[in-house]
């Protein structure tokens, strides 16, 4: 029986011509592989660092304040382009990886967790080191139809109806403020035991965010109360 297929192996060979490759083929297309797979991971990294600039820039604190259920909140804070293309990325890294001769030494469980770790480790390094604000900000710059998290940042602050206002302050009275916002609408900010922030040096000219109630157009009781942070707002003068 061994025989008969051996000898069908070799009548094919001949048959179909088959010809040997050279093993500089192989090599290649192993090391093709582990580029493809460096790539992605690197990839997923950049996307993971804009996330966490994501967060840093709006605040998981606020969810409490938000109508939606959780998974809506956390889907209008997070960039859904770069939370979309991490997902790609680690995929493209797994299919990569995968197709190499050395995937069997792990399940895919593993190398998933193993891709996603390498992802995240680079990318807070990228963050911590500022890379993420400066890619965000070259995407803003010369891409014309992408929305950068600043002004993705001002619109979920600037929801009064859903208890989040931002701004900047006018002038400063004993248990009421009066405050700008980003379209240079004028508010006026019930303050008595609202939380202010202690870091928050409260006068005209800070820019802050608010979370609390609207009481009508242009009156706010404000519940919490701290600082804008980031990259200044665009109040018009």
């Amino acid at each position: 029986m061994n025989m008969n297929n051996a000898q069908k192996i070799v009548d094919k060979i001949k048959n179909d011509n088959i010809q040997p490759r050279p093993q500089w083929t192989f090599t290649y297309s192993e090391w093709l592989k582990w580029a493809s797979y460096a790539l992605f991971v690197v990839m997923g990294s950049i996307s993971f660092s804009i996330i966490l600039f994501a967060i840093s820039i709006n605040g998981f604190d606020m969810l409490q304040h938000f109508e939606h259920s959780k998974l809506e909140s956390i889907l209008v804070l997070l960039p859904i382009l770069w939370l979309a293309t991490l997902i790609i990325f680690l995929g493209g890294s797994i299919i990569s990886v995968m197709h190499t001769g050395r995937a069997y030494k792990y399940s895919f469980g593993k190398w998933m967790r193993l891709s996603t770790g390498i992802s995240m480790a680079i990318g807070s390094m990228f963050f911590i080191t500022g890379g993420a604000r400066w890619l965000e900000h070259q995407f803003e710059t010369n891409i014309e139809s992408y929305e950068s998290l600043l002004e993705k940042k001002s619109a979920i602050w600037s929801q009064p109806e859903l208890g989040t206002l931002s701004g900047e302050i006018v002038d400063i009275n004993e248990d009421t403020i009066r405050m700008k916002d980003w379209n240079s609408n004028l508010w006026t900010i019930h303050t008595t035991d609202a939380f202010v922030a202690p870091v928050l040096d409260m006068q005209a000219g800070t820019q802050i965010k608010l979370n609390g109630k609207l009481l009508n157009k242009t009156t706010f009781k404000a519940e919490k109360i701290r600082p804008w942070g980031g990259a200044p707002g665009k109040c018009e003068q």
